[in-house]
């Protein structure tokens, strides 16, 4: 699969240290795999199928998929994710 991420993603990933953006980038590199990839992945219950996946206790990524390609669109701490699951 092919895996694109959103503007708003890679500036939120810019702001990260270079040991998170290394980890978080792993982990989305692994959705290459979907629906095989490792992790904490879960799919939601959401008006559009969606998913999420949980990295490193910190944060969330929020995805979607599209025929072969897979979609990164949100990502935030997990403390923020928490909050607004009714929301995404």
């Amino acid at each position: 699969m092919n895996v694109l991420v959103e503007s708003d993603v890679r500036l939120f990933l810019r702001q990260l240290s270079e040991k998170d953006r290394r980890i978080v980038g792993e982990h989305i590199d692994r959705l290459t795999e979907h629906p095989k990839a490792l992790g904490d992945i879960k799919k939601l219950n959401t008006r559009k199928p969606r998913w999420r996946m949980h990295i490193s206790s910190k944060f969330t990524v929020f995805y979607f998929v599209v025929d072969d390609t897979v979609f990164v669109d949100k990502i935030m701490s997990q403390e923020m994710a928490h909050k607004r699951y009714g929301q995404i």
